[in-house]
């Protein structure tokens, strides 16, 4: 009975260690969940980001903001930028940290990952991370999870009106971003 409970201990420990190693879940920084689906969004410029309050980055001062991972849907849009913003206000990013063009190495349906060089450094104060699109039609090309939405996971600058929203403030749906950050 015992080398019976000693086998099925060594059985859970071998199928936890075996998780799948998928970088899109090694990410520090996100509020999302898996992929669902993409806003529809309309011909023009936008911007989606995902915000960290001070609060969640007193933990990371000192590191390095080395990666933004992206879930990119099947239609790609004509420009794509990563941005990296530093502290501003509850509802505005603060100064540009980094602006990377990674138009020419997405790849559509699927987790995209971008290295930052130079890396980020963190202070601990506040990090808006970005994805800035642009389309010629109405199309999804950013995804999101099914939500609910969390706080700070779904911010949407739109170029028609140039305001940072919240994307419920502006459809009344509940999502975040698949937008996240990897710290080193």
């Amino acid at each position: 009975m015992k080398i019976s409970h000693l086998v099925f201990l060594l059985g859970l420990a071998l199928f936890a260690a075996c998780k799948d190693d998928d970088s899109s879940t090694l990410a520090d920084l996100r509020y999302d969940g898996e992929n669902f689906t993409g806003p529809l969004l309309d011909a023009g410029e936008h911007e989606l980001a995902v915000r960290f309050p001070a609060s969640k980055m007193a933990d990371y001062a000192g590191k390095k903001l080395t990666e933004v991972q992206v879930y990119v849907g099947p239609v790609l849009p004509q420009t794509c930028l990563i941005r990296v913003y530093g502290e501003g206000n509850d509802s505005i990013p603060g100064p540009k940290l980094y602006d990377g063009n990674v138009t020419s190495t997405l790849v559509g349906d699927g987790w995209n990952t971008f290295q930052l060089t130079p890396a980020t450094d963190l202070t601990g104060d506040d990090l808006w991370i970005g994805v800035f699109v642009e389309h010629a039609v109405q199309q999804q090309s950013i995804g999101c999870d099914a939500g609910p939405r969390k706080e700070n996971g779904d911010w949407l600058f739109k170029g028609e009106d140039l305001l940072w929203k919240t994307y419920i403030e502006r459809t009344n749906e509940s999502v975040n971003w698949n937008i996240r950050g990897v710290v080193e």
